[in-house]
């Protein structure tokens, strides 16, 4: 199942929310690789990723059991997935904020272990030096296309997930999706 349904999401929700460990635990099993490839592929650290993964989790699972009415429709609004997105990639950003400092090289071991086959844009990328480049090539782009290229090709959400997720308009996403694609065409071939 590549995502959950809309009525299983709402109903697992619901399960969640009335504390049921068991709905919670499938929520996680389901998103914990998502989650943590996106964040791997934003850090380029295993350790960091796999404590910005945690600590994810534990804030959607606080916020699920805390929130108030005004925070209750905002998830009901929205998709799982792009919720606990969210979270991720504001965790990401208060990480760098802290951190101030640039992205490290990864090992080609690590490399191997976040690249799925099944998506998209790497699925085309059958050598390593294709893939090499690649990854050079977006660590050139700008944070914006970065994310916006990952949640769109490797983790294969939807353009409105992805407002969702960075709070921007369809529209502007999908510009900016298309921005992110040129840009990135161009300095693969420069």
């Amino acid at each position: 199942m590549k995502e959950l349904e809309n009525f299983e999401e709402k109903l697992i929700l619901k399960r969640a929310e009335e504390g049921e460990r068991e709905a919670f635990a499938e929520i996680y099993d389901f998103y914990v690789v998502k989650i943590f490839r996106f964040v791997y592929l934003k850090t380029s650290s295993k350790e960091t990723a796999e404590d910005l993964t945690s600590e994810t989790f534990l804030k959607y699972w606080k916020y699920i059991k805390e929130k108030g009415e005004a925070e209750e429709e905002k998830i009901k609004n929205s998709k799982i997935s792009s919720f606990i997105y969210k979270i991720a990639r504001n965790l990401i950003i208060d990480y760098y904020r802290k951190k101030n400092f640039a992205t490290v090289e990864i090992s080609e071991e690590e490399k191997e272990a976040i690249i799925d086959q099944k998506q998209d844009i790497l699925a085309e990328l059958t050598r390593k030096q294709e893939i090499e480049e690649l990854r050079k090539a977006l660590g050139q782009l700008k944070d914006d296309y970065q994310e916006i290229l990952i949640l769109r090709h490797v983790e294969d959400l939807s353009i409105t997930e992805i407002a969702e997720i960075t709070g921007k308009k369809k529209g502007a996403i999908r510009v900016q999706l298309y921005r992110a694609m040129k840009m990135l065409e161009k300095v693969m071939k420069g």
